[in-house]
């Protein structure tokens, strides 16, 4: 697979004089994933000039989905990747070769940025049951947003096996709940706070709950290969987003700005519903939790282990 070249030094002819030192082009790293909040630490390190420092700088594309980031990883398109966790299980579960080497947003440890299951806001939607048989997107298919929804139906009166899943972008949910082509969305943040404060939709449940009290949601990572042949760069940019991340987690109207530069939405209202808790490292014991979910409902056909997993 083709990757990214550098040329260290380039040399003055003999027959011009003195040689003339050029500096060297920076190595760029190209980096891609949603346009979600957990963004944040590599917003702060692009900003604060930490890859700068480390050697090399980033570029950051956006895509539609885990789903697709891992496809443009795998396919050489891009370098690292930030996918949510179930995209990311799913792809290791049909054994394609990824491999977590920093985190992302983190479940558990406070109460503010997660993923909100959303509805209408004239909709009597009020437990699981009454979502029986209704479309709901979620932001890829067979994420662990679709098994957070399913969870979360089956321990409230209702019965995931009647559900129907469709794919849609957070960044276009709230819209499409507005004008009814699903019932609910899984929105992840900030566009949870956006679409709530302008009143297109209203919060039903914090679905992860559902889960476990405590999980890694995202993950950035890359394919065994370029780690491998890469692998002081990609410990390095582990260092630098953990590094970040703790700076986040303690400054968040910081953090805010960046991100409503970085998505639109105002800082106040992605101050109001919260901002996504970064991981500062990865511990097995984060990812273990939503394997088993995905296995138990089916979403991945093998429980495997969550060393399996990570680089180091």
């Amino acid at each position: 697979m083709k990757r990214m070249s550098f040329v260290a030094s380039a040399f003055a002819a003999a027959t011009i004089g003195p040689a003339v030192a050029q500096t060297p082009a920076p190595l760029v790293v190209r980096c891609s994933g949603t346009g979600a909040d957990d963004a944040a630490p590599l917003l702060y390190a692009q900003k604060a000039g930490l890859f700068r420092a480390a050697g090399f700088e980033t570029t950051y594309e956006r895509s539609n989905s885990g789903a697709a980031t891992i496809a443009a990883v795998v396919g050489g398109a891009v370098d690292l990747g930030k996918s949510s966790m179930g995209s990311l299980i799913a792809a290791r579960a049909h054994n394609v070769d990824v491999k977590i080497h920093a985190g992302g947003a983190l479940f558990g440890p406070h109460d503010s940025g997660d993923v909100m299951l959303v509805i209408s806001p004239n909709a009597l939607i009020k437990d699981g049951k009454d979502l029986n048989g209704k479309i709901i997107s979620v932001p890829s298919l067979g994420d662990q947003n679709t098994l957070a929804v399913k969870a979360w139906v089956d321990t409230h009166g209702g019965d995931s096996r009647t559900l129907s899943f469709t794919e849609i972008p957070s960044s276009a949910a709230a819209a499409a709940v507005a004008q009814g082509r699903v019932v609910a969305a899984a929105l992840v943040p900030p566009f949870v706070a956006h679409a709530v404060n302008d009143g297109t939709v209203k919060i039903l449940a914090n679905v992860f709950t559902a889960i476990s009290p405590r999980f890694l949601e995202t993950a950035w990572f890359t394919t065994g290969e370029y780690a491998n042949r890469n692998r002081e760069l990609v410990l390095r940019f582990g260092k630098i987003i953990g590094t970040a991340a703790a700076y986040n987690n303690a400054h968040p109207s910081e953090t805010a700005d960046l991100l409503a530069a970085f998505t639109g939405v105002s800082s106040a209202s992605i101050l109001q519903t919260g901002i996504s808790y970064n991981a500062t490292s990865v511990n097995t014991s984060d990812i273990q939790p939503l394997i088993d979910a995905m296995a138990k409902y089916s979403l991945i056909d093998r429980r495997f282990s969550a060393a399996d997993f990570l680089f180091k």
